[in-house]
């Protein structure tokens, strides 16, 4: 209360020493509560508030994070597609002059594309590897089909594997057949 209007109310007899002593008392209270951080219901309203908001807004960032990972990802299962398409373009043998059956498993089953007869010796010398792509069977050279295994494993890849033979014809050149071998 200020002066002023302390010593007029003292003077009209409406309040007496006691009474305002002691709403100087409260008022100084009241200001050493805010000065030490002692919070007024409206303060602790606000600050609800804020908190409210930032967990809002921590809310909508991991959303917008989570988002941007998919895009990503999808983005980079896009240029991963167009990456094997352009392999299949660029090393993909054709198989429309086969005249030759070339029979492979997938998936515990056996299947059957036609070849040539340089394709049927360069799958069975593990120089050619076949991919299915878009449910069509495609060769490729071994090394375009297994850049094509790594950027997508999901596709079948059927790679022959060397035969036991080569390493043994190695072995047994030093040993040369008799030539009165009778059978």
């Amino acid at each position: 209360m200020s002066d002023a209007l302390r010593d007029q109310l003292l003077k009209a007899g409406l309040a007496d020493e006691k009474t305002v002593k002691k709403v100087d008392r409260e008022a100084r209270k009241g200001r050493n509560r805010r000065k030490k951080g002692d919070r007024t219901e409206v303060e602790t309203q606000t600050a609800a508030a804020r908190a409210e908001a930032e967990a809002s807004r921590q809310a909508r960032k991991e959303r917008d994070r989570q988002l941007n990972q998919e895009r990503q990802a999808q983005q980079t299962a896009k240029a991963t597609r167009a990456q094997v398409d352009d392999l299949l373009k660029q090393h993909a043998l054709s198989m429309r002059d086969g005249d030759r059956a070339y029979n492979f498993t997938e998936d515990n089953k056996v299947k059957r594309v036609q070849v040539t007869r340089e394709q049927q010796m360069g799958l069975s010398a593990g120089r050619l590897g076949i991919v299915r792509h878009r449910d069509r069977y495609h060769l490729l050279p071994i090394g375009a089909a297994e850049m094509v295994r790594q950027r997508a494993p999901e596709m079948f890849i059927y790679v022959p594997e060397a035969t036991a033979s080569e390493a043994d014809d190695a072995f047994y050149a030093d040993f040369p057949i008799p030539d009165d071998l009778d059978w």
